[in-house]
């Protein structure tokens, strides 16, 4: 498959336009459908956390309620007289118990035991009695196990499920100051009760199941749906799985209440089950095909439309790279791609007309920049130089003439030779036989001092690219100062070459330091020297490289040379 997308533009475009259409289409749908079930699923998330959220604050409030209730009568002098003497007013009894119960009154009934067992007085009006004075009742729950075993072990509140008939049993001992148990306080907790404490506090679709701490029903919505739940969940939590799973058509949420240690479980329905989704896949399946098929049909013929005139255009734009400018297209359209090859035939054909007319314009540039360049030494230097010599000439034979004429007849040989760059050893060597010269001129009114390490002796540099520098210091700055002074010293700044030329002349003028200073600007006038400089050096090495200067009026100034830090031996020198 690769190789044949390869092998042909058209296959290209017919590949390209087929995925480009295909593709974004499969992906959205897809992408869409995972969306809808995503915020499905976390709608359902939140809903199920908010209604747990909220059981939970009633289950807490139920718990702070019974747990008040029965502080309060266990703490009762009354309920204490009563079940001590087992005798009293039923009456004041139920006033008491009617009084406490108050707050229970839709959730649960209030029940008082004695120390045997026996139920004394009940809210309960299915109880044998109810309240009507007789103050007794039949009813007898067991003292040495169950719930009021299990209160008369503790002095808090025992909340037990499943326990003589009821869904939830709550129970506390009534003890005296000694110690002993007086009686038991028993609030029992039917069905509806857990219906209207959590009224409206969960949807219609939802199951709603209240476990104990053992996992033994307390309260449930849905019975046909809890059967095997419970179990489950059971066998789940005992083997270590996570409880908050999906299974099946329907999510599960648990949350354990931290006072109680009671579960509550919400099952709901899933909204994209799995058959929804299969459905769903199926016709984003089919749809894909249906598109697979335009896509085809579509892309086939737009791939053999484009590929002739692309295929040539592109094999000519390799023989262009390869060196062959001299290609043109045949074009017998008059469409965009026709319009293309024709911009590309007349592109190649002025291409080639302006390689041409360049080379040979920058070979012709290079080579009289050059020339001129070499050539423009300073024609005043050799014409004051011979001067000097004819007029010692005259006045005397000197042997300081012939040491003249040596000096000039060097550097001369030296600029119309044919080698182009000098160590600058041999750069310096030929710099202070130019300095020899110009002291016999001016009479030794300065001095000139070369100090530069034996580390850069072998560096390479143009020739004669130091003896501008100084005839400028010499000429402009000092010839007119009696302690005229020219130091030469250079410097390895990292990978360049800085080669320095101060003096203690008058300074040069601003309009020159900003034309050294600024890449673009050229000297003229009497600094032509400078300029010259500049350019060889930008010439030979880039415009990275050149002539800098600073400079300060009366207290002289400092040439810099940059270049790149190459030494004889390079192999790149």
């Amino acid at each position: 498959m690769k190789g044949w997308i390869r092998r042909s533009f058209g296959n290209r475009i017919f590949a390209t336009v087929l995925i480009v259409t295909l593709l974004p289409l499969l992906v959205c749908n897809v992408e869409l459908v995972q969306l809808l079930r995503i915020r499905s699923e976390i709608g359902l998330h939140q809903e199920a956390t908010q209604q747990l959220a909220q059981m939970e604050e009633a289950l807490s409030d139920l718990d702070s309620t019974l747990c008040s209730v029965v502080e309060a009568l266990a703490d009762s002098t009354s309920v204490k007289s009563t079940l001590r003497q087992s005798d009293g007013s039923s009456r004041v009894m139920y006033q008491l118990l009617h009084q406490a119960s108050i707050p229970l009154l839709d959730f649960a009934r209030l029940h008082l035991f004695n120390s045997e067992g026996t139920c004394l007085y009940t809210t309960d009006s299915t109880a044998g009695s109810q309240l009507s004075g007789s103050g007794l009742s039949t009813q007898k729950w067991p003292t040495d196990w169950g719930i009021l075993y299990a209160a008369s072990q503790t002095d808090s509140l025992i909340l037990r499920s499943s326990e003589e008939g009821f869904p939830l049993v709550a129970a506390q001992s009534v003890r005296s100051h000694e110690g002993r148990d007086l009686g038991y306080i028993v609030i029992t907790l039917e069905s509806d009760g857990f219906s209207r404490l959590f009224s409206d506090l969960y949807s219609p679709t939802t199951n709603v199941l209240l476990l104990d701490s053992f996992w033994q029903t307390i309260y449930h919505t849905q019975p046909a749906q809890t059967s095997d739940l419970v179990p489950r969940l059971r066998s789940q939590l005992l083997s270590g799985e996570a409880l908050s799973v999906t299974e099946g058509e329907y999510h599960f949420y648990i949350r354990q209440h931290s006072g109680t240690g009671f579960y509550l479980i919400l099952q709901q329905p899933i909204r994209f089950s799995t058959s929804v989704m299969r459905t769903i896949y199926v016709l984003s399946f089919l749809t894909g095909i249906l598109c697979l098929i335009l896509c085809l049909i579509c892309s086939w013929h737009l791939s053999r439309h484009l590929s002739q005139p692309v295929n040539e255009l592109d094999r000519a734009m390799q023989l262009v790279q390869e060196g062959q400018l001299d290609v043109c297209l045949k074009n017998d359209r008059e469409d965009e791609l026709g319009r293309l090859s024709e911009s590309f035939n007349q592109m190649t054909q002025e291409y080639r007309l302006n390689l041409e007319r360049s080379v040979q314009r920058q070979k012709e540039l290079n080579e009289t920049q050059l020339r001129m360049m070499q050539a423009q030494l300073n024609p005043h230097f050799l014409y004051n130089t011979l001067d000097s010599m004819k007029w010692m000439a005259v006045a005397s034979h000197v042997p300081k003439v012939a040491m003249l004429a040596t000096d000039l007849a060097a550097i001369l040989r030296t600029s119309i030779s044919g080698s182009e760059l000098y160590t600058l050893e041999q750069e310096l060597n030929l710099l202070e036989r130019y300095i020899d010269i110009q002291s016999l001129r001016f009479e030794d009114s300065f001095t000139c001092e070369i100090d530069i390490s034996e580390q850069f002796q072998h560096c390479i540099v143009p020739k004669l690219v130091l003896q501008p520098l100084v005839e400028n210091a010499i000429i402009h700055g000092v010839c007119d100062r009696e302690d005229g002074y020219i130091k030469l010293y250079a410097e390895k700044k990292d990978d360049d070459l800085l080669i320095y030329v101060s003096d203690n002349g008058c300074g040069l003028p601003p309009e020159i330091l900003d034309c050294l200073n600024s890449p673009d600007s050229r000297i003229t006038g009497q600094h032509l020297g400078l300029n010259n400089v500049n350019r060889i050096l930008r010439l030979y090495f880039g415009d990275g490289y050149g002539l800098s200067a600073t400079s300060e009026p009366d207290q002289g100034s400092i040439l810099c040379v940059r270049l790149p830090y190459k030494k004889e031996e390079d192999p790149h020198a």
